[in-house]
């Protein structure tokens, strides 16, 4: 292994430690350096080396990481099969509590409207019964009234 420039032999644990950049994933590296490496302005050459050291502290985290992104990207499909899976379960229960509400009130409704239909029917009749009470009362008044058939 090889350090980051830069780095002092201080003996700080927050060093970065890089694999030897020959070697790629445990292979000889077959990727080519820019041509500014070998004689191009400093600033060029101080930005590719920046950018190799960048590439090899992510490739060595994804060493350390335990098999990069392939089993990162199994996880997290995973995780999501799971969430989705939960949705659904959360989707279909709350439909379930809104039918059941809608069945209560749906018979709520029907024995209120029963209520409604009896209390009217009620009401009906005892109107009918006291209109009828009334003109029999009318004509028995009419009936005791004195008629007088004189002529005068």
């Amino acid at each position: 292994m090889e350090r980051a420039a830069g780095t002092g032999s201080g003996g700080d644990d927050d060093e970065l430690v890089l694999p030897p950049a020959s070697f790629q994933d445990g292979l000889p590296s077959s990727r080519s350096y820019p041509s500014c490496i070998g004689g191009g302005s400093a600033a060029a050459a101080s930005a590719s080396l920046e950018r190799e050291l960048l590439y090899r502290a992510e490739l060595h985290q994804q060493q350390l990481g335990g098999g990069g992104g392939v089993e990162r990207r199994k996880r997290r499909a995973m995780k999501n099969r799971e969430s989705a899976e939960r949705s659904r379960a959360r989707k279909q229960a709350y439909l379930q509590e809104l039918e059941q509400e809608v069945r209560l009130l749906r018979a709520e409704n029907a024995a209120l409207r029963h209520q409604c239909h009896q209390t009217l029917c009620a009401h009906r009749s005892e109107l009918t019964m006291a209109k009828a009470a009334a003109a029999a009362a009318a004509a028995a008044a009419a009936a005791k009234k004195p008629t007088s058939s004189a002529t005068f």
